[in-house]
C-alpha cells in the first residue's frame, strides 16, 4: 500500500511539477549580401485618343469603288486616297483647297500647288510659277498616263484633294465606304501626329498619385512605350486623368507613330513606376538599423557597425551602397536570439 501511494505521488508530482527549461543561446542570425533589384509599380489603365482637324472635302460625286489607304494611315504627295467610279482621287500638298478644274491658261496658287506635285513626282522640270502653260499641260498628261487616268491634260474638280502639311495621317468621313454613293462635300480630316495619352486613376488609386515626370509603361500588344506623367485633371466621375508625354515633353508617340489609329478612344494596360528600379547590394529591411546621426547602418558578423546609403526599397528589401556582394551581416542588428526548449523530466523523483 505504501509503495503504491509512493508510486502515485511520484506520478502526480511528475505531472504537476513545472517543466524545467534551459536557455539555448544562439549566435545572431546572419545574411549574405546578394545582388538584386527593387522598385515599386502600380497597374493602371491609359486612354489613347486620336483627334484632328478638317482640312479638305471630296468634290467628286459617284460610288466609292475602293479605299486606297487604311483610315489614319500616313499619306504623302501624289498618293491615291480612294477611287470613285474607278477614277483615283489623289492627295497633293497645299494650303489652298481645290475649288475648280485646272487647265491651260489658268493661274493662281492652286496651279502652283499642282505644279509642285508634278515636279515632286518627276513630271515637271521647271520651277512652279502658278501659270498653267504648255509645259504644265505636258506634265499633267504624263502624270495622267503614269497613273492610268484618261489623258486629257486637264485636272477636273475632284481629281485632287489639297491637304496642308503632307505627309500626314488622314481619315475620311465615316460615310465614305466601298459601295456607298458620294454626293460631294464629304470631309477629310488630318489627324494629330500622335494620339493623346492619359493615365486613368480610379478613386481608390488617388492615394498613389505619381508625381510629374514619373515613368509610365504602356503595353501596346506586346511592345512597350515609355512615357512620363505631366499635368492632371479630375473628370465628372471623380476619375483623375493624368496627361502622358514623351521623355522630352513632346507628343506621346514620336513620328512616325507606331500606335494604330482607332476611331474611338482605346484603353491599354499601363504600369506606373512609383519608385524607380535600382540594382545593387540587396539586404532585408530587418538588417537595417539607425545610427547616431539617423543614418542607416548594418552590423557585420564581427559586430562592426557600418553606415550604408539606401538607394531604393520595395517595402521588405533595400538596395544599399556601402556593402559588397558576398559580405555577411547580422539579420537583426545587435540582437541575440534566445531559444527556450522544454526539458524532458527524468525518470526519478
Amino acid at each position: 500500500m505504501t509503495a503504491a501511494l509512493a508510486t502515485g505521488w511520484w506520478a502526480g508530482g511528475a505531472v504537476m511539477r513545472p517543466p524545467q527549461v534551459a536557455a539555448d543561446t544562439l549566435g545572431p542570425a546572419t545574411y549574405t549580401v546578394v545582388e538584386g533589384t527593387v522598385g515599386r509599380a502600380m497597374d493602371a489603365v491609359a486612354d489613347l485618343e486620336w483627334s484632328g482637324v478638317e482640312v479638305a472635302t471630296l468634290d467628286r460625286p459617284g460610288k466609292v469603288t475602293s479605299l486606297a489607304v487604311e483610315p489614319g494611315s500616313v499619306v504623302g504627295q501624289g498618293d491615291v486616297l480612294l477611287t470613285v467610279d474607278l477614277a483615283p482621287v489623289v492627295v497633293a500638298s497645299g494650303d489652298v483647297p481645290a475649288f475648280r478644274a485646272l487647265g491651260a491658261g489658268d493661274d493662281g496658287p492652286d496651279v502652283r500647288q499642282l505644279q509642285q506635285m508634278l515636279a515632286d513626282l518627276g513630271h515637271l522640270n521647271r520651277a512652279p510659277d502658278g501659270r498653267f502653260g504648255s509645259s504644265t499641260t505636258a506634265a499633267v498628261r504624263a502624270w495622267q498616263r503614269a497613273s492610268q487616268q484618261p489623258v486629257t491634260g486637264v485636272v477636273a474638280l475632284g481629281d485632287l484633294v489639297f491637304v496642308p502639311g503632307l505627309p500626314a495621317r488622314l481619315v475620311v468621313a465615316d460615310q465614305v465606304a466601298v459601295g456607298r454613293a458620294l454626293s460631294g462635300g464629304e470631309v477629310v480630316r488630318r489627324l494629330d501626329p500622335a494620339p493623346r495619352a492619359r493615365l486613368r486613376l480610379a478613386s481608390e488609386q488617388r492615394g498613389a498619385m505619381p508625381p510629374p515626370g514619373s515613368v509610365v509603361a504602356l503595353d501596346l500588344d506586346g511592345s512597350t512605350l515609355d512615357l512620363r506623367t505631366a499635368g492632371s485633371q479630375v473628370d465628372a466621375d471623380g476619375v483623375v486623368l493624368v496627361d502622358l508625354v514623351a521623355a522630352d515633353g513632346g507628343p506621346a508617340c514620336p513620328e512616325p507613330c507606331a500606335i494604330p489609329y482607332a476611331p474611338q478612344a482605346q484603353q491599354v494596360r499601363a504600369v506606373v513606376e512609383l519608385e524607380p528600379s535600382v540594382t545593387g547590394a540587396l539586404v532585408p529591411l530587418a538588417a537595417l538599423g539607425s545610427g547616431p546621426a539617423g543614418d542607416a547602418v548594418v552590423t557585420l558578423v564581427d559586430g562592426e557597425r557600418r553606415a550604408v546609403q539606401i538607394r531604393g526599397s520595395d517595402g521588405s528589401r533595400a538596395v544599399v551602397d556601402g556593402l559588397a556582394v558576398g559580405e555577411q551581416i547580422r539579420l537583426f542588428g545587435d540582437e541575440v536570439v534566445e531559444r527556450v526548449a522544454p526539458v524532458v523530466p527524468s525518470s526519478g523523483p
